[in-house]
């Protein structure tokens, strides 16, 4: 799956120069990375390449933009009732820690008694 047809003027680049490229933080790429690992897959699948008497970690960047892409990227949205099972969610979630808030001053409040 060719998403994105980037020209590379290196075969490979360094980890540093790829969280530039991109724009991702360290330890964005880090927990990306160890979710590669904890599904069994390997990370030369996402273009991650070490070399020998290479301190740091090197990176295929084209191989990299098309694995985020296959399997980072978020579905947009398609149909409104999906749209409005999203916003009922986040809003539980809201109304959920809203209520932790309240039962934790409230519990509070009787123990100062």
């Amino acid at each position: 799956m060719d998403y994105l047809k980037f020209k590379f003027d290196k075969p490979w680049i360094r980890q540093a120069e790829l969280l530039e490229l991109t724009s991702m933080s360290a330890s964005c790429l880090k927990r990306y990375m160890s979710e590669q690992l904890r599904s069994g897959k390997p990370l030369s699948e996402t273009g991650y390449v070490t070399f020998e008497g290479f301190r740091e970690a090197c990176w295929i960047p084209g191989m990299f933009c098309n694995w985020l892409m296959t399997n980072k990227i978020e579905p947009e949205k398609q149909y409104d009732y999906e749209l409005a099972e999203e916003k009922r969610n986040r809003m539980n979630i809201v109304n959920l820690q809203k209520h932790q808030q309240q039962y934790k001053e409230v519990n509070t409040n009787d123990t100062n008694i």
